[in-house]
């Protein structure tokens, strides 16, 4: 038997041939299946490829919404955006060129009203587009206007006026722009930038603008406070091409890209392509009878659908035949096979386990690197962001601080760490407002709010606070953690703003806007008091022949005089307001009787009569006063106004007399008028010589 077993055994000088043939059968199965490796390694390298490719047009059409959310931005921050104002903001972003390559330009269309489109003509005409016309002309349920659109060039300057909800594929990308609130992307349409040199397919990216910052409660009230769209057109052959720039695969040189509209490959649908591996129809979003592209000039394409801005694409990449080399089978084939037989089993056992323990060393490595930098990550955007952050424990005490909150809170990380959180308690808030606060925090977990703060100067500052807690595993709280904004200046530029739009900017007096709104202030507490309220019309007497002689600056200068001097003849709680021109109103609360009032407006007349120090010698003024008194002379502001107006031109009616005081009367009295120390009765007080009421002159 072990005879018989050992000649079955080959013999020592067989075994070299044993290997060959172990070889050549290996060579031949590798050989069998170089085919199937080389199509999955295709696939596989495109599919890499297409994904490089999706991911940076993802990016580049993330920074496109992004430049359009700045746009709505600039449109929620100011009612009013004007053309220069829209070109500024523009060329803010324009300075890193290479995130606008494809975008023919961005733009602002606003929505009209049904019925108002003569009147928004004229509007943006006066803005200074003396030719801003709506293209094309008629009436349709939905209409908007191109009002804004930069870069200003020749391209540009086709689209203005026009109106994109005339067109369906526009129309449906802002309808949906509009009722979803998000960023829309249309499908394929010829701009009107084109000309019939070069001519590409165009997309249009719209983002809606809002009246108002208030929540919607349905898509039918975002139609109702739609003002317009932000938009970006784009020509995606340049867009696509400088997408295609940024991809760094070193494979992207030998590879066809494609991209169609929608989930299919329709020819009337394609929007870039890169070999010339379709003909694209004359007009791609209007064909009757789409049919897919032919299999045989796409065959073994990847495609990758993709999802942006609400509308879908769909990307083909196909290498060419002078791709990358895929063979893997040389002429050496046949000695690496003969080779690895041989040295295969002790090199497997032994790679085998170097690997593993290679793998496992390395995936550790790469856990602990990713960690680092996670932490490395959410340290220096601890560390760098505007808003201030303290973190505390259960107790309030305070753990840790950023750079921000030093900024905002004068405490340093030092300083801070260790002390309650009510280090900066400003004592402007009782303690019912912090138990508020702390049981919000306990009970749901956060709070937000405006608060009170002391600066480690000592100067009360006005900040935005959101206190949220950190729970454990078990919902316990381990920690809280506050963000801090000081918003002191956005509330000191909005009472700026406040007195810029209630003051006269040359005199600094109250304007008609102020001056009515204290006006019926002022009657309202009067009507409850039982007083009386007062105005005395004041018009100065002459200032166009000084303005005309001494110019504009010496009329200013006289006027600004003129208001410092009435404003030292009445109490603090009355009201100077300068009407226009050359025009005073001065509002007396708790008026006394009408005698008193004629001794307050000889005085005002005699303060403005002395030289002015600062003035030309010559430059004199005086004053003609009209006087009104409620509620003997009107029943409310505007009639009260009227009553000293009418009363002040009928003192300045009587040409060539000293100027004038008049004060109102009833109707159904005769006018008095007063000159100097005596009093005279004007029987005749008919409506032809004033309209108004009849009133009672008196004068020093």
């Amino acid at each position: 038997m072990k005879r018989l077993w050992q000649r079955c055994l080959p013999a020592p000088r067989l075994l070299p041939w044993v290997v060959l043939i172990a070889g050549f059968l290996i060579t031949s199965l590798a050989v069998v299946n170089q085919q199937r490796y080389t199509r999955i390694e295709r696939e596989r390298l495109q599919r890499v490829l297409a994904d490089d490719i999706s991911a940076a047009l993802r990016a580049r059409l993330a920074t496109n919404q992004a430049i359009l959310a700045a746009v709505v931005g600039l449109f929620g921050a100011s009612e009013d955006v004007t053309e220069a104002e829209f070109a500024r903001f523009y060329r803010s972003f324009t300075v890193n060129n290479a995130n606008l390559a494809g975008i023919q330009g961005v733009g602002y269309t606003a929505r009209i009203p049904p019925g108002e489109v003569e009147v928004f003509e004229q509007r943006i005409q006066r803005q200074g587009q003396p030719d801003f016309r709506i293209q094309p002309p008629g009436r349709r349920r939905l209409m908007s206007a191109i009002v804004y659109l930069e870069p200003a060039d020749w391209r540009n300057e086709r689209a203005m006026g026009f109106d994109m909800a005339s067109e369906p594929t526009r129309r449906r990308a802002m309808e949906q722009a509009a009722f979803s609130g998000d960023a829309v992307l249309s499908g394929p349409l010829r701009l009107r930038q084109e000309t019939d040199d070069y001519p590409q397919v165009g997309a249009l990216l719209y983002a809606p603008i809002y009246a108002g910052d208030q929540e919607f409660r349905s898509p039918d009230e975002r139609w109702q406070r739609l003002r317009g769209w932000a938009y970006i057109t784009m020509r995606m052959g340049d867009l696509v091409a400088s997408v295609l720039d940024t991809v760094t695969n070193p494979d992207r040189s030998d590879a066809a890209v494609l991209l169609f509209d929608g989930d299919r490959p329709l020819p009337q649908k394609l929007l870039f392509e890169s070999h010339g591996l379709v003909s694209r129809s004359d007009d791609p979003v209007s064909a009757e009878t789409p049919a897919p592209v032919s299999n045989d000039r796409l065959q073994a394409t990847t495609w990758v659908p993709l999802r942006l801005a609400n509308h879908s694409w769909l990307l083909g990449v196909r290498f060419e035949q002078s791709g990358p080399d895929l063979g893997g089978a040389g002429r050496d084939l046949l000695l690496s096979a003969l080779l690895g037989v041989c040295l295969s089993a002790l090199a497997a056992l032994l790679t085998a386990r170097l690997v593993a323990n290679h793998l496992a060393l390395r995936h550790g490595l790469e856990r602990e690197a990713q960690a680092a930098r996670e932490r490395a990550l959410a340290a220096a955007v601890f560390e760098t962001t505007p808003v201030g952050i303290v973190v505390t424990d259960p107790n309030g005490m305070i753990l840790r601080v950023n750079q921000a909150f030093t900024g905002i809170s004068g405490y340093s990380q030092l300083e801070a760490r260790g002390h309650k959180a009510n280090l900066l308690r400003s004592g402007r808030h009782d303690n019912a407002f912090y138990e508020d606060m702390w049981t919000s925090i306990v009970q749901r977990g956060h709070w937000s709010g405006e608060i009170w703060n002391r600066h480690r100067n000592g100067t009360i500052r006005r900040h935005e606070l959101n206190i949220t807690a950190v729970l454990d595993g078990q919902e316990q709280i381990v920690y809280f953690v506050g963000l801090l904004w000081d918003v002191s200046e956005r509330y000191a530029q909005e009472r700026r703003m406040r007195h810029l739009a209630t003051h006269d900017p040359l005199t600094g007096l109250a304007n008609r806007t102020l001056l009515m709104e204290e006006l019926q202030r002022a009657l309202a507490l009067a009507r409850r008091r039982r007083e009386g309220v007062a105005v005395l019309f004041v018009d100065l007497n002459g200032f166009k022949a000084v303005n005309d002689r001494h110019g504009h600056s010496i009329g200013d200068a006289l006027l600004k005089g003129v208001a410092q001097r009435l404003q030292r003849q009445v109490r603090a709680s009355d009201l100077v307001c300068r009407q226009g021109g050359d025009e005073f109103v001065l509002m007396i609360s708790e008026a006394p009787d009408d005698g008193c009032l004629r001794d307050l407006a000889i005085k005002l007349i005699n303060c403005l009569e002395p030289p002015y120090p600062d003035l030309p010698g010559d430059v004199r003024i005086s004053a003609s006063v009209g006087v009104a008194r409620w509620p003997d002379h009107a029943e409310d502001a505007d009639g009260l106004l009227n009553a000293a107006d009418n009363a002040m031109y009928a003192a300045k009616q009587r040409s060539g007399e000293p100027p004038a005081i008049a004060v109102a009367q009833p109707s159904n009295h005769p006018a008095v008028a007063v000159r100097g120390t005596g009093i005279q009765v004007d029987a005749d007080p008919s409506p032809e010589r004033l309209d108004g009421p009849p009133l009672d002159e008196s004068g020093p």
